[in-house]
């Protein structure tokens, strides 16, 4: 086998927006895991690129007066929060600084500069979300193999090893998700123990027990999906029944039945095992009916901060027409809806459509309706433009006076992108996941609008992750 080429005494010029540190050893750009700018390492190159390689550090010369020591115990292994060597206040402004360049990298966009960033008010425990996934033989870390210790049994419920989908790393406590996050995990893991249950073996595609979803709201409610692997019914609902047992505050359970390949549920129906059939989450002047396979920001804090700005940023009179594009379960769309006319959503996903009705009824919204379908070709209708669209099968949706739209991370199609320009509402308020794919969608919109502002909103501390809202206006 060839050997893997190092270099050493290389110092850390920068960290580029994914995280990595930046070195250039003879002039070509390498990435570097869990390094500072200044730091001095010894690296050896993991992976080669036409133009660019990564590197995993092997020995320290200097390290960052910045740097800090990594509060969880599991951070060396586990693949979640990648930046606790960071300290908070260090993260944003580098998160600042990323969206800036980015922007000016790949949009070309040097004005306006984007507002301070909105960082959390706490940096810990921000999730509403967890999925822990069952292995049956779980990651050995290297103090363990250190130690000598025997270990007798492999079995584990946690999260997948940095870097390793095919690796867990058994979690004796996350930072992510307040209590009783914590708690749940570990009866869920006894409770598999002491009944012998099978872990779910993705190599070989056996095993009950696939994964442990835990939701909580900012109200309380506490919502527990278990995936399983086989068609048992009856040990998913004992099982959820002795997790209730042990922790008393769930207040909803279901289970999910995939006997597939993949680990996506989407497909899967979920069945209500006990408890509500919902948790309310808490959003400003909103209630939100959360069901298992809802979509809604993981951050429960920063989306009403999020929400807010967008709120702020809207031009109206109260009567316009607001297109919310990739709308999900109506969230921002319905957290605006008193100020506008009316508001129209758009989401590919039927479930979601269904559930942003709910909302709307839940809060006694009567101006926003939702259609079900592709953005491609719904956004094409609007006006009673059919461009491309069949006008038999699909509904008209009304010229918009403001557009509203939260992407997935690929950003927009260049349909959409075509069909807005050709549209022309007089604002467009941009929400991003991914800066960069960003960047290049407004290069294209800036052929018909100016960025009014730009606002960096923090919604996962300990990570290189961050949300954008940019507010375009018509020239």
């Amino acid at each position: 086998m060839k050997k893997q080429r190092s270099y050493t005494d290389q110092t850390i010029e920068d960290i580029e927006y994914a995280g990595h540190g930046i070195i250039k050893p003879e002039g070509r750009v390498v990435f570097v895991e869990g390094v500072l700018p200044g730091e001095i390492v010894d690296v050896a190159i993991t992976r080669k690129k036409r133009s660019h390689a990564f590197a995993r550090v092997t020995a320290w010369h200097a390290r960052s007066d910045e740097r800090r020591e990594p509060f969880c115990s599991h951070f060396a292994d586990c693949g979640g929060c990648t930046w606790q060597y960071l300290p908070y206040e260090a993260q944003l402004r580098y998160k600042e600084r990323f969206v800036a360049d980015v922007l000016r990298q790949i949009g070309d966009i040097e004005e306006p500069v984007p507002l301070p960033i909105l960082g959390c008010d706490g940096d810990t425990y921000y999730r509403n979300k967890l999925d822990f996934s069952f292995a049956p033989i779980r990651w050995i870390t290297q103090e363990e193999v250190d130690s000598g210790q025997t270990i007798t049994d492999r079995r584990a419920l946690g999260f997948h090893v940095k870097g390793r989908f095919d690796r867990v790393l058994e979690v004796e406590h996350c930072y992510l998700q307040a209590d009783p996050s914590n708690d749940i995990r570990t009866a869920a893991r006894e409770i598999a123990l002491a009944h012998d249950y099978s872990f779910h073996d993705p190599a070989e595609h056996t095993g009950l027990l696939r994964s442990l979803i835990v939701r909580t709201s900012e109200a309380g409610g506490v919502m527990v999906i278990l995936v399983i692997g086989e068609d048992r019914p009856d040990i998913a609902g004992a099982f959820l029944s002795a997790l209730a047992e042990r922790v008393p505050s769930i207040s909803s359970a279901f289970y999910i039945i995939n006997t597939t390949l993949n680990d996506d549920t989407s497909p899967h129906p979920a069945f209500h095992a006990f408890g509500d059939e919902t948790i309310t989450e808490r959003c400003g002047h909103l209630e939100f009916a959360i069901h298992p396979k809802s979509f809604y920001q993981t951050n429960s804090r920063q989306a009403e901060r999020l929400y807010t700005v967008v709120r702020e940023w809207i031009e109206t009179d109260g009567k316009e027409t607001l297109l919310d594009l990739y709308c999900g379960i109506g969230s921002i769309g319905l957290f605006v809806a008193d100020l506008v006319g009316s508001v129209v959503g758009i989401e590919s996903v039927p479930e979601a459509i269904e559930r942003a009705v709910e909302n709307s009824r839940l809060n006694k919204i009567g101006n926003a309706r939702f259609y079900a379908g592709d953005v491609r070709e719904l956004l094409a209708t609007a006006g009673g433009q059919i461009l491309g669209a069949d006008q038999a099968s699909t509904p008209v949706i009304p010229k918009p006076d403001i557009v509203v739209l939260d992407p997935p991370r690929a950003g927009l199609h260049p349909k959409v992108l075509e069909t807005l320009l050709s549209l022309a509402p007089r604002q467009i308020i941009y929400v991003s996941c991914k800066p960069s794919t960003q960047a290049r969608d407004l290069a294209a919109l800036l052929e018909r609008y100016r960025i009014e502002r730009i606002q960096p909103v923090d919604m996962f501390p300990q990570t290189f992750h961050i949300e954008n809202i940019v507010d375009l206006r018509l020239r």
